[in-house]
C-alpha cells in the first residue's frame, strides 16, 4: 500500500518555546522550506489562511492546531510537528474568536488535493485517540513521535 504521507524527524520539534501562534508557524514553515518541502510563499500563505480559516481544535485532553494552505505552495508533502513547552493561543476552527490553548501543532504541507481529505480524516482519528495523543505529547525524541504518527497515519491505501 502507498503511504498517505511521509514523515521526517528533521521537521519534528519537541519542547518548543514560542511566544504566539505566528512564532510556531514561522518556525515550522522555515524548517519545511530549509528541507525543500515548501516554497518561499508557504509561510505568508499559511499565516493569511489561518486568519480566515483558523485551525485550532480543542480535544478532550489538549488543544491542537493543523495549519495548512494551498498545494501550489508545496514542493513535496510533509507534516511538520511542534510539541510546545507552554500552550499558545490559536483561534478555534469554525470560530471567529474562540481561543484554543494549543500544545501540539501539526503543520500540513499537502501537494495533492485528492489526498487532503483522507489525511484530515485520518488525523481526526488520531486526535480522538487519547493514548496516541499522549504518546505524541510526551515523546522522548523526534524519532519516537514520527513512529507514533506513522503507525496511526500509514499505511493507508489512497488509490
Amino acid at each position: 500500500m502507498e503511504k498517505l504521507i511521509n514523515l521526517d524527524e528533521e521537521v519534528v520539534h519537541l519542547h518548543v518555546l514560542a511566544e504566539n501562534r505566528e512564532d510556531v508557524m514561522a518556525t515550522l514553515s522555515e524548517d519545511l522550506k530549509r528541507h525543500h518541502y515548501v516554497k518561499e510563499s508557504f509561510l505568508s500563505s499559511i499565516l493569511e489562511r489561518e486568519k480566515v480559516f483558523p485551525t485550532g481544535l480543542p480535544l478532550a485532553t489538549m488543544g491542537v492546531a493543523i495549519p495548512h494552505t494551498d498545494p501550489e505552495h508545496v514542493i513535496r508533502p510533509m507534516i511538520s510537528v511542534a510539541v510546545l513547552e507552554n500552550p499558545v493561543d490559536f483561534i478555534m476552527m469554525g470560530s471567529e474568536n474562540t481561543i484554543v490553548n494549543v500544545e501540539i501543532v501539526l503543520m500540513l504541507a499537502i501537494s495533492d488535493p485528492a489526498k487532503q481529505l483522507s489525511l484530515l480524516e485520518r488525523l481526526m482519528g488520531v486526535f480522538q485517540n487519547d493514548a496516541a495523543m499522549s504518546q505524541l505529547k510526551y515523546a522522548a525524541s523526534a524519532k519516537e513521535l514520527v513512529e507514533v504518527l506513522d503507525k496511526e497515519l500509514n499505511p493507508i491505501s489512497v488509490e
